[in-house]
């Protein structure tokens, strides 16, 4: 197997690049390369698996223990490029989405775009804010008006819907775990459009929560995955605990095209 490293425009990002097939003969050359970027600062991976051929256990193996080294450090492991074959066998080891620390990219290109935030203290271009009573009946109307105020964005079709999506589970989130009072609480909902991100803030006044999921092995449970499909469809979620009690969780999109324009 070949193996080769670069690190992004951001120093806490690097990308792992390689060639060949990740077995058990393999991975200790993987594992230790990278937890010396790990060691060095870098705590944001992309693993480049576009060139890579065949994945056992013992890959699905090494994917954990990143997992593990990069979450104390609140770092990102994203799984870009795989071919059709690999997918399906990170698709069945049930990782992707699961684990909090773990996302897959199309390709490394949109992997380092989602985790290469050096400008993410920049001004936004535009900013409205919307409010809503802890409600569900309300749930459909506020999905509409978040995909209403992005209306002027260059943002294709299935973009905006991962987004409608992934704002639907985090309002769904705040009105039945974040809202002690019910009807009487209100979520708060800020929208952002910066060059090359749009960034949805969806805050509420409930205990707090930090984005873990909970511990439930029932693959069958009727809930639960809420958290999953935020972190699946955008390319960065990010949960804080408010002052004075309550969660806001940041969904972050990058954008393709020209930029966020009104």
């Amino acid at each position: 197997m070949e193996m080769t490293i670069e690190h992004g425009r951001d120093a806490s990002v690097c990308v792992v690049s390689m060639r060949g097939e990740i077995d058990m003969s393999t991975v200790p050359e993987v594992r230790s390369s990278v937890e010396s970027l790990v060691f060095a600062g870098c705590t944001n991976v992309v693993l480049d698996l576009a060139l890579v051929t065949y994945v056992d256990s013992s890959a699905l193996g090494l994917v954990v223990w990143l997992d593990r080294l990069l979450g104390p450090r609140q770092g990102r492991l994203v799984l870009a490029g795989a071919n059709r074959d690999v997918s399906r066998i990170l698709e069945l080891s049930g990782l992707i989405g699961l684990a909090p620390t773990i996302v897959a990219a199309v390709d490394v290109s949109s992997a380092v775009s989602g985790l290469d935030l050096s400008d993410r203290s920049a001004e936004p271009l535009w900013t409205d804010s919307l409010s809503l009573a802890a409600d569900i009946e309300e749930l459909p109307g506020i999905r509409t008006q978040v995909c209403e105020l992005l209306d002027g964005i260059d943002m294709s079709e299935a973009a905006l819907f991962d987004v409608r999506v992934a704002v639907g589970e985090a309002l769904a989130n705040a009105i039945r775990h974040g809202s002690p009072g019910g009807g009487e609480d209100m979520v708060r909902v800020m929208v952002s459009a910066y060059e090359d991100r749009v960034a949805i803030q969806v805050t509420d006044s409930g205990a707090g929560f930090d984005g873990t999921p909970g511990d439930s092995d029932d693959l069958y449970a009727a809930s639960g995955r809420g958290v999953m499909f935020m972190r699946a469809l955008m390319d960065r979620v990010d949960f804080s605990t408010v002052t004075g009690g309550g969660t806001s969780v940041t969904l972050v999109k990058h954008l393709d095209g020209s930029g966020a324009v009104r």
